[in-house]
């Protein structure tokens, strides 16, 4: 009787998209939400759009492991939201006044830790990181981008055994810690027209295995038709599993901005 009438309390932080919100209720420590999409879809910048809204309007400190890229360009990435300017396609960049205060608002705001694999992605000695951010630096939120290119590492076994392992590992990670992570996934290309033209997601494309879909609590599928020349730069978000309040469907489409990132 104690422990029913005493249920746990739920804190979320709210995404910087209304819509999202309305259907997730916000971002929660103790669930994994994973976003998928095609290749070239947008899945890293959403994130890290995530990413700079938690570390600019709250107090939560963020974990950011993205395996396909630098340490510095991830960095940057984030600052330059805060600049609302795309540091990486500037080939005169120096760094200015205004580039350190967002660099002290944002990445060294003693909130941010990113993780320099070095290109090693050994899936135990990342999820060991991953665990040490969580208890010694007292991390709210993790990104892990992505999942493909961390079982690609492990050369014995199918993908679909590895995926399986992984997300299975990643969830007691989760619960142990009882950190909120946002993981990125890819989808299998559909049949007929491709995600990169704007072809619709499912969980049934979630890439090597069903573990992602069942281990996730919240999945979120992005479509953009990157062709088109009049929508090439709108996305739509598209909650197809949400295990806290069982609302799914479009959420809400996201207009990206080539200039300020």
């Amino acid at each position: 009787l104690e422990r029913l009438t005493n249920p746990k309390t739920y804190e979320s932080t709210p995404y910087p998209f209304f819509g999202l919100n309305e259907l997730t209720r916000g971002l929660r420590k103790g669930e994994i939400v994973t976003f998928c999409a095609g290749s070239g879809i947008g899945k890293s910048q959403v994130c890290k759009v995530i990413a700079h809204h938690l570390l600019t309007t709250t107090e939560k400190k963020v974990g950011y492991i993205a395996l396909e890229e630098s340490l510095e360009r991830t960095a940057n990435s984030i600052i330059g939201l805060e600049m609302k300017k795309l540091i990486h396609l500037d080939p005169d960049f120096q760094a200015t006044d205004e580039y350190t205060e967002a660099f002290k608002s944002t990445v060294g705001s003693g909130r941010c830790f990113l993780y320099d694999h070095w290109g090693s992605m050994d899936s135990d000695n990342l999820l060991g990181h991953i665990r040490y951010m969580a208890k010694v630096m007292d991390v709210d939120y993790v990104v892990l981008d992505h999942l493909s290119i961390l079982v690609s590492q492990i050369s014995d076994g199918d993908e679909r055994r590895l995926i399986d392992n992984t997300m299975t590992k990643l969830r007691s990670l989760v619960e142990e810690t009882n950190i909120g992570m946002i993981l990125v996934s890819h989808l299998k290309r559909p049949e007929g027209k491709g995600h990169e033209e704007g072809a619709s997601t499912s969980l049934a494309q979630l890439r090597g295995s069903a573990a992602i879909a069942q281990l996730s609590d919240i999945c979120c599928g992005l479509e953009r038709n990157g062709q088109c020349p009049d929508n090439k730069n709108k996305t739509i978000v598209r909650v197809l599993k949400n295990r806290f309040s069982g609302e799914t469907g479009i959420a809400c489409s996201l207009n990206y901005n080539p200039t300020t990132g």
